[in-house]
């Protein structure tokens, strides 16, 4: 899949770009991980553009040895990665059918 990615120029956030799912994913991060820091952290994640149907939050190649899983009523919804540090979330990956890097592709 082609990568669609911010202008240089520009930089944007997430939140800018997808406010609904930031505030999804702060709201269950709190629930299943209190205080975790990374939920405060999700609404000024850059926006880098989305690549092989993840929206990145980080240049494409960041290491990202863990995942956070966040579930929904018992099923899973998102996917986070997260760098070296264990603090920052550099992809998203939405798993309830919803499409953000399709929509978001139309947006730049």
């Amino acid at each position: 899949m082609e990568s669609h990615k911010s202008p240089e120029e520009s930089p944007l956030r997430l939140a800018d770009v997808w406010p609904d799912l930031v505030r999804e994913i702060a709201a269950l991060l709190r629930d299943s991980h209190p205080g975790d820091p990374i939920a405060d952290s999700i609404s000024c994640l850059p926006f880098h553009g989305s690549c092989r149907g993840y929206v990145l939050t980080a240049p494409e190649g960041t290491p990202s040895p863990w995942v956070i899983e966040l579930e929904r009523e018992g099923e899973t919804v998102f996917l986070l990665g997260v760098d070296l540090s264990g603090a920052v979330v550099t992809w998203v990956d939405v798993l309830d059918g919803r499409d953000p890097p399709a929509a978001l592709s139309r947006q730049f």
